[in-house]
């Protein structure tokens, strides 16, 4: 958008400042959000940089009475806190998650995988930047097709010639993927692949809670990021970075329990 939209409801609004206190671009030292006659008031409505508008809509969501709106969102349009039981849920399921290298013959909804891709779409990225991009396939059909453009042009790559369930990509039978990617500049690359793999995990994560299978596979990654016809049909573009694929649908097994790990843990008192 060209312009915030910033506005406050005065009959709700209190005038604690939390606003102004969380707004970014006041942190790193703009002058974006200020006080007038004990309301915030955006100073200006289309300066969206690193000392403006993020974009971040923080604003929104720290204002305890509901009363600020900006780009036409409004409090009541947005995701509530958790309940506390998040905490525990959360943490089982982590420990709960296995990789999955059988899947049902079956398509998720597309409906459901929409509503999976809008909570990643809240995947943190550096100055709120918004630049990712998910190349998302929702149907077995076009699976088909992408296995189809590797084998006519990776045969000498090809380990299970006789195998038709993508066994060699190391995806398996997944009806879907999922693969975060973003363009990559050398002076951020850094930041850019921790991006894509931050979404990555996070649709991993999201897609278990949903009680789906998924398989991450970065050997994947490297051969479509190496077939220029793969890149087209999954339309990405030149130039952006991808690390992983994310193979997910319909577990063939349930597991009834987590397992144990242990992991070294240096701590710093």
């Amino acid at each position: 958008m060209e312009k915030a939209n910033f506005k406050v409801d005065l009959n709700k609004c209190i005038g604690c400042g939390n606003c102004l206190n969380v707004c970014p671009g006041n942190m790193v030292g703009g002058h974006v959000l200020v006080m007038e006659n004990n309301h915030p008031h955006l100073v200006d409505e289309t300066n969206f940089s690193w000392k403006g508008c993020w974009k971040c809509e923080h604003c929104l969501a720290i204002c305890p009475t509901g009363a600020i709106s900006i780009f036409d969102i409004n409090p009541e349009d947005v995701a509530k806190k958790p309940s506390p039981a998040i905490k525990e849920d959360l943490s089982r399921l982590m420990k709960y998650r296995r990789s999955c290298r059988d899947f049902k013959n079956e398509e998720i909804p597309s409906n459901i995988i929409d509503e999976m891709l809008d909570a990643v779409a809240h995947v943190p990225t550096g100055g709120n930047n918004k630049s990712l991009e998910f190349s998302v396939i929702y149907t077995k059909e076009a699976m088909g097709k992408l296995y189809k453009l590797y084998k006519n042009s990776n045969k000498q790559l090809s380990l299970f010639d006789t195998m038709d369930d993508y066994s060699e990509l190391r995806i398996y039978n997944a009806p879907h993927l999922f693969i975060a990617h973003k363009a990559v500049s050398e002076r951020f690359k850094d930041g850019a692949i921790t991006e894509i793999n931050l979404a990555t995990a996070y649709f991993e994560l999201i897609a278990n809670a949903y009680g789906f299978g998924t398989i991450i596979s970065t050997y994947s990654a490297e051969l479509f990021a190496s077939n220029k016809e793969i890149l087209k049909f999954l339309n990405i573009p030149e130039g952006h970075k991808i690390m992983n694929v994310v193979g997910f649908g319909y577990s063939k097994y349930q597991y009834q329990r987590g397992v144990k790990k242990n992991k070294k843990i240096n701590k710093i008192i």
